[in-house]
């Protein structure tokens, strides 16, 4: 029973440590995300956009960014929320499909 208790103990603490690297990757990931569509999308529909013009569609992005990538990839990112390594662009790419085809998102 004790070896039970053990193996139990060590996924709920992996389970949590997991959050945690989510949780980051999400608040850094979304700033660069929202920051990153203002100046692509300057000048569209004729108006100035904000970063919060943006927060549903980074805030899905980063989500489904946390349910894709390998815990060593979301480590990766929460060293360095700036790098944007291959495996992340496609990532990106995926995620951007995704969340753009969500009936939730209001362009």
């Amino acid at each position: 029973m004790s070896i039970f208790r053990t193996g139990l103990s060590l996924v709920l603490l992996f389970t949590m440590t997991n959050q945690v690297f989510a949780q980051a990757i999400s608040k850094d990931y979304q700033k660069n995300c929202a920051r990153e569509q203002v100046v692509e999308h300057q000048g569209i529909k004729g108006k100035a956009l904000t970063e919060n013009d943006f927060t549903a569609y980074c805030a899905c992005q980063a989500e489904f960014i946390n349910k894709n990538a390998s815990n060593r990839q979301v480590n990766e990112l929460v060293m360095d929320p700036n790098v944007k390594p291959e495996w992340l662009k496609l990532i990106e790419l995926k995620a951007m499909k995704a969340c753009i085809a969500d009936p939730k998102m209001n362009t």
